[in-house]
């Protein structure tokens, strides 16, 4: 396993302020990795690129709108367009606001992260409409990367876990804890030990079990590794929630499928979920399908 490593940290901004949201994450992630934090904006016209300069500035911080980590293209192609500067700039994090209803939504913000999964196959961070936005959600989140803990997000598939071993080299990276977690219907156990367990969400069989059987097979990482089953009967993303609530997290981190033949992103309904209602960011992680 090795610890990722970012020269730059990026985020694509439309001129909306939920794009912007994204950016206090991004700063944080920026001077965690010792990156340079860009802005990347993407216009209709040749008469939008001075406003989505200014915004891009603000939104920065910077003084000038002239600034160099102020990337303003016109096209009509923005995933194409900010994908070109990605691949530029090389060791590239791209750091993104998203709505998380089961695909990454926006005009601007959905076709970058559907490039980028699609094409690099490169994790990205995405902040959702409940993360970090302290005039919007209550209780109001932490400061992003605050928190020494991630939270590593399974649902009993194999797939699902295959979410830990990046978890916690980005741990390892960040200076974080990984618990592994998975958010379980709270249901009766069957009669007959041989059934599975038959939950809408959640691992079909004992989830205190299977992460704790999880947790002893990443005992020995890099970093410190504890398990947690939340209990929620409405779904996932309600469970880290409450559970964030509770034990504030610094990020989460759920897979998703990079589907290249047909040209979209599917994004898990239970992984779309947790990113829609977490608390913080989201590392998501694209799986290949072959």
């Amino acid at each position: 396993m090795t610890e990722p490593q970012y020269r730059h940290v990026l985020v694509p901004l439309d001129g909306s302020d939920f794009a912007a949201a994204a950016v206090r994450a991004a700063r944080a992630l920026a001077e965690r990795f010792g990156a340079d934090l860009g802005a990347v904006s993407v216009a209709e016209s040749p008469g939008d690129v001075e406003k989505l300069r200014s915004h891009a500035a603000d939104a920065l911080g910077l003084a000038s709108t002239e600034d160099e980590r102020v990337s303003v293209v016109v096209g009509d192609d923005p995933a194409a367009a900010i994908g070109r500067l990605v691949a530029e700039l090389e060791s590239c994090l791209v750091c993104l606001s998203t709505h998380g209803h089961g695909r990454f939504t926006g005009a601007v913000i959905g076709s970058v992260a559907r490039s980028l999964l699609e094409g690099t196959r490169q994790p990205i961070v995405a902040v959702g409409p409940s993360a970090d936005r302290p005039r919007e959600t209550v209780p109001k989140p932490p400061a992003p990367l605050s928190v020494p803990g991630m939270v590593a997000c399974v649902d009993g598939s194999p797939t699902s876990e295959t979410v830990i071993p990046t978890a916690i080299d980005w741990a390892a990276a960040l200076g974080m804890s990984v618990t592994i977690a998975t958010v379980a219907e709270p249901i009766p156990p069957p009669v007959r030990p041989d059934v599975p367990w038959r939950r809408s969400h959640g691992p079909d069989e004992d989830a205190d079990v299977y992460v704790q059987r999880l947790g002893e097979r990443w005992a020995g990482a890099a970093v410190p590794v504890d398990t947690h089953v939340v209990y929620d009967p409405i779904g996932p993303g309600q469970g880290i929630q409450a559970y964030q609530d509770q034990e504030p997290t610094g990020l989460i981190a759920v897979t998703t499928h990079a589907r290249t033949g047909l040209r979209r992103v599917v994004l898990g309904a239970g992984a779309a979920d947790m990113v829609h209602w977490s608390r913080t960011p989201a590392l998501v992680i694209p799986l290949s399908d072959r």
